[in-house]
């Protein structure tokens, strides 16, 4: 029997990317990468405590295109928090961080 972190491991590894429509900025299909808790740390502390700023950088660092490649960058930062809207913003961010649990094969089960 292998060690439970290694299941863990091995979950994390498995788990879809899922998929982010964001229909009042574009017709194209985008999607949030599987943040570990490191990387969720790492976007906290460059946030220094100001939600908005941890939500920008959830976007930024959270959302591929259908390659892989993120569609924002860190010069995107100051307009992602100053010139868009607030609730689709939000909402993009809150997509990117809901919880992360089920494989294609869980998904398939339901």
């Amino acid at each position: 029997m292998s060690k439970l972190i290694d299941q863990a491991v091995q979950h994390f590894s498995n788990l879809e990317t899922r998929s982010v429509k964001i229909p009042e900025w574009s017709e194209e299909e985008f999607y949030a990468k599987n943040l570990t808790l490191a990387d969720m740390a790492k976007l906290a502390t460059r946030a220094q405590d100001d939600t908005y700023d941890y939500m920008c950088f959830v976007i930024i660092f959270g959302l591929t295109d259908g390659e892989g490649n993120y569609v924002f960058d860190i010069g995107d930062k100051a307009k992602l928090k100053n010139h868009t809207s607030k609730s689709v913003t939000e909402r993009i961010a809150s997509q990117i961080l809901e919880a992360q649990t089920m494989t294609e094969e869980d998904r398939l089960k339901n």
